[in-house]
């Protein structure tokens, strides 16, 4: 992403932003250091940001009357599609990951039909009588072997499930892509589906497991840690919100440890918060010294 604009905090910058989307003008706002922050998805339209903003200073832009209201379409198509688009350049990976689990329902029947899937569960790994993470290491022979302790993520079982882990991964991956940037994304995602997946497997001695809570919960914990450590950033969520989340990982094990992956939300809540813990501290210690970091 481009940096646009960089205005005073105290500034009100909701009837520029009416503007902006009013002309399709594609932005994102952050909040930094005690400024806003006005970014565009490319140079051209960084360029774009920052004429509109001048002319709408002086005046000479503004909002454009709506039009005469027309009969509302049953299925409002050209709304979702343009909000599908906004999304997909806010948070591209978040909705191909969104896109891929739906598209492994469809195919698995919803998780009925494991046979079609088969490829994304968890290898399996003889022990040969080793300690279970020697085993594993051991037994991790090829690429596809290594693809695997990531992709149990994509696999859902039943409608309620997908639909769950998608809102919430949907919630939190809005938050974190635009501020962490796409590749420091993808890198906490691959950690946290591992720790997940792994620990699973680890724990069970199984791999009859599957879903994205545990990278949900991930997320939950990086936005908890950095946070923390970063008091003045925008990438926060409220503490009462933190601790239901917490205490439904305590419940599911007590009340319906056979039928959750209980670890695999362990291991993606952890791995999640030691990844929070390191990027908020290396973002700012980079920050104090002189570099431009979000």
């Amino acid at each position: 992403m481009y940096r646009a604009l960089t205005v005073p905090e105290q500034q009100d910058l909701r009837p520029f932003i009416a503007v902006l989307r009013a002309y399709a003008l594609p932005h994102h706002v952050t909040e930094e250091s005690g400024t806003l922050v006005v970014w565009a998805p490319d140079q051209i339209q960084a360029e774009l940001i920052v004429s509109a903003y001048k002319r709408w200073q002086q005046g000479e832009l503004s909002v454009p009357a709506a039009p005469a209201k027309s009969q509302p379409a049953l299925l409002p198509v050209k709304s979702v599609l343009q909000g599908f688009v906004g999304a997909l350049w806010l948070a591209p990976v978040t909705v191909l990951l969104i896109i891929a689990c739906v598209l492994v329902a469809v195919i698995s029947n919803m998780g009925a039909d494991v046979m079609a899937v088969r490829g994304l569960f968890f290898p399996e790994i003889a022990s040969d009588n080793l300690f279970p993470a020697a085993a594993l290491v051991g037994g991790l022979n090829s690429v596809n072997d290594w693809l695997r302790t990531l992709t149990p993520a994509l696999l859902h079982f039943g409608p309620v499930h997908l639909i769950f882990n998608m809102l919430w991964l949907w919630f939190f991956g809005r938050m974190m892509e635009p501020v962490l940037g796409i590749k420091s994304y993808i890198f906490i995602i691959i950690v946290m589906a591992f720790s997940a997946n792994v620990l699973q497997y680890l724990w069970s001695g199984t791999s009859n497991f599957g879903g994205m809570s545990g990278v949900v919960y991930g997320q939950l914990g990086f936005i908890w840690m950095w946070q923390t450590l970063r008091t003045g950033s925008s990438l926060r969520l409220p503490l009462p919100m933190i601790m239901v989340f917490l205490v439904s990982l305590v419940l599911m094990e007590v009340l319906a440890s056979s039928m959750i992956a209980s670890a695999a939300h362990l291991g993606g809540l952890l791995s999640g918060m030691l990844c929070g813990l390191t990027m908020a501290a290396l973002s700012t210690w980079f920050k104090k010294g002189g570099q431009n970091v979000r």
